[in-house]
């Protein structure tokens, strides 16, 4: 019976919602739980023995404990009524890393409302008790088993305080997201940049000014020249080639990426803008229907990685 009632609330969200999202009665559901069925059946059992042997003791047994139900009904049911739910962006992830969405309760009652329980579906649930007059803020949390723009979709929201007889329930989809970018390839092959310089500075001779690209470790090579990062994740050693004269910008091209598939094209783009931000190289993105102008920094990473996590997505 449970089951088949959260089945049809949920049928209610056909959208994502605007945040606060404020639960009123008309959106609270409330069934008895596990324990309230067997309490039910225990009742109804004391009701026909005291039919049965005329015990007054036995009626009045079952009918307090009946009223006690009824009350509880009441305090369940208000654990959730007039609760305030804002649910903010998340911060990005990596595929394959956990999201934390930021949630928010109010409490605007004169009254506490202790366990109150918060699960996105098939997530674990997170448990919280929100003070009189006063919030609380805490993280929901989900796997990102792919890229792109997230959102938490259905998050159920639910309570059994005070005895665990009665749940009271409802579910809301608020309209938050979380951009989750592709996962780096962890051991990509060095990429052939696409240099664009200032006009005036197309020479070939060898200096130490301006970054052009990786080769395999010669002999020779100065410890300053090794890539280090990408040696790393890699059993050979990497030096960094550069050209002299003026300041020269990395492009990322689509048409560099050879690769089997799709998200693995876009797992290697990653891959190497991680690498040439830790460098401390100045790069762009160009893929089809997008392209970025070199830069570097957080906020220029965060520009082309977006473009990765949203490619070939509706944005």
């Amino acid at each position: 019976m449970s089951s088949l009632a959260e089945k049809i609330s949920t049928r209610r969200l056909h959208s994502d919602e605007t945040s606060p999202i404020l639960l009123h009665r008309r959106r609270i559901y409330i069934l008895p739980g596990r324990y309230g069925l067997y309490f039910s059946v225990l009742l109804t059992i004391m009701l026909i023995g005291s039919i049965n042997y005329n015990n007054s003791l036995g009626f009045a047994l079952t009918f307090l404990m009946g009223s006690m139900v009824m009350v509880s009904m009441l305090h369940t049911h208000r654990n959730l009524s007039g609760l305030k739910i804002r649910c903010e962006t998340a911060r990005s992830v990596f595929c394959g890393d956990k999201i934390a969405y930021p949630v928010i309760l109010q409490n605007e009652q004169a009254i506490n409302k202790p366990s109150v329980r918060l699960q996105i579906a098939g997530e674990k649930q997170a448990i919280v008790n929100i003070p009189a007059s006063g919030s609380i803020d805490i993280y929901l949390t989900m796997e990102s088993t792919q890229r792109g723009r997230i959102t938490p979709g259905r998050i159920r929201i639910a309570s059994d305080y005070p005895l665990g007889l009665l749940c009271a329930w409802s579910w809301i989809q608020p309209d938050c997201e979380c951009i989750v970018y592709p996962a780096p390839e962890k051991n990509p092959p060095p990429a052939d940049f696409q240099l664009q310089g200032d006009g005036a500075s197309n020479q070939s001779s060898k200096g130490s000014d301006d970054f052009s690209g990786l080769r395999p470790y010669q002999p020779g090579d100065g410890l300053k020249k090794i890539a280090w990062k990408l040696s790393q994740r890699s059993d050979e050693l990497y030096s960094k080639q550069f050209t002299g004269g003026g300041q020269k910008s990395l492009w990322l091209e689509w048409d560099m990426v050879q690769a089997r598939s799709l998200e693995q094209k876009l797992s290697r783009l990653c891959r190497w803008i991680l690498d040439c931000e830790a460098n401390g190289l100045s790069y762009g993105l160009k893929i089809p229907g997008t392209s970025i102008p070199p830069g570097q920094g957080h906020r220029h990473q965060h520009l082309c990685l977006s473009a990765l996590a949203t490619f070939g997505q509706n944005t």
